[in-house]
């Protein structure tokens, strides 16, 4: 059974995400939310860091939590700096990677993942420049975090919180032979 002290919650994972990536030296804001809700206007403090969450994959023992992760910068309109805007922003990804696959700050070498661990294998970063206020530029990567997790048939999911009795779905006897319908025969709606 699951320690149920341990919040592998999707707050949990997110948070725990944007602490890693605010927590880089160079990295001055982070946000989270569909890609039509990062902060791009020349008010916003950069280089910027906004997480996209894409799927959950539901797994018997753990869950997987897929991110488009997106470091980007500020880029003069001669794009003098684009090069550099783009190798600062691979080296914040890269960093935020390396933290979750190896970092001490997540207790990513004592096996617990609580707050996420990467999948071991080789990620891809892509490079973006877009114009909206202001021109940025930067790197997407897509980032796979997993943390334990346990099915549960019964919880506590009634309105004042009392436990539900699960007995009753245990040791139901089953039906010898279950009335199944063939594959062609349809349900036609009364006329």
């Amino acid at each position: 059974m699951i320690n149920k002290n341990i919040n592998t919650s999707y707050n949990n994972v997110i948070d725990a995400l944007k602490c890693v990536c605010i927590s880089h030296g160079m990295v001055n804001n982070v946000s989270s939310g569909d890609i039509d809700t990062v902060d791009i206007s020349a008010n916003s403090v950069y280089p910027l860091v906004h997480i996209v969450p894409t799927t959950v994959t539901a797994g018997v023992h753990n869950i997987t939590f897929t991110f488009n992760v997106l470091a980007m910068d500020l880029v003069k309109t001669d794009r003098s700096n684009e090069q550099q805007v783009l190798s600062d922003t691979l080296h914040i990804l890269i960093d935020v990677i390396a933290q979750y696959k190896h970092g001490q700050m997540l207790n990513v070498q004592q096996n617990t993942g609580i707050y996420g661990q990467a999948d071991d294998k080789d990620y891809n970063l892509e490079p973006f420049n877009e114009r909206f206020d202001n021109l940025v530029s930067g790197w997407n990567c897509t980032l796979n975090l997993t943390v334990p997790s346990t099915y549960f048939a019964c919880m506590n999911f009634t309105p004042d919180n009392l436990p539900i009795d699960c007995s009753k779905f245990i040791n139901v006897p089953v039906e010898d032979t279950p009335i199944v319908f063939p594959n062609d025969e349809y349900i036609v709606p009364p006329e």
